[in-house]
């Protein structure tokens, strides 16, 4: 019992600091740098949302299209979850909109027939060059379950060498070209319908996933 107090301590100030560093990098990057972030399933953190949307970085978000989240055809109440995703996607575009920050925040849906999308990660270009210089490697989804309820681990890598750079923007461009970019017409889309029921419930269970 002990030791799994200490399991359970010992997570908290690993995901705290893990936290802590990830605002801070949020928090310093550039008004001309760019940030490519990936989660399959995308529900940003207030504080993260918070200095996404009020940063000076541009930021370009991927995340699962509907027909490659992973409880895409799904029975039952989890065949609900891509739609609450959905939900969830179109609050944070309208706060971008809202906030007129569409030239520096671009969300992206990620497709490809017959596949399950849960990349996760993050790219950081400074101003000016072409290639990345630092990446997060392990599971960070971003969301709250990953942030205050799961064990999870992540190594962030700071790198000058160029043949090290170029493979990250390899990986990164790869899953980007596979993506579109939402805008105003993808929530027009027949299968981008949530049913309200689905709306009402998102608020309640998003903390969970």
């Amino acid at each position: 019992e002990k030791d799994e107090r200490n399991r359970v301590c010992n997570s908290s100030v690993i995901t705290f600091c893990f936290s802590r560093a990830f605002q801070r990098l949020l928090t310093d990057a550039g008004p001309d740098s760019t940030v490519y972030l990936t989660s399959g399933y995308f529900n940003l953190t207030r504080a993260y949302m918070r200095l996404v949307l009020g940063t000076g970085a541009s930021y370009r978000i991927l995340t699962a299209s509907p027909e490659v989240n992973g409880f895409f055809g799904a029975k039952g109440v989890a065949g609900a979850i891509p739609a609450a995703y959905i939900h969830i996607a179109r609050q944070f575009y309208n706060q971008v909109c809202q906030l007129g920050q569409q030239e520096r925040v671009h969300l992206h849906e990620y497709h490809r027939p017959q596949w399950t999308f849960h990349a996760k990660g993050l790219w950081y270009y400074l101003q000016g060059q072409g290639r990345p210089c630092l990446t997060l490697i392990g599971s960070p989804n971003f969301g709250y379950r990953s942030v205050h309820r799961d064990l999870e681990a992540q190594i962030a890598i700071v790198t000058e060498n160029e043949a090290l750079q170029s493979q990250l923007q390899e990986e990164q461009e790869m899953l980007y070209r596979r993506s579109t970019e939402v805008s105003d017409s993808t929530f027009q889309q027949p299968d981008r319908y949530v049913k309200l029921w689905v709306k009402l419930v998102t608020p309640l269970i998003k903390n969970f996933f």
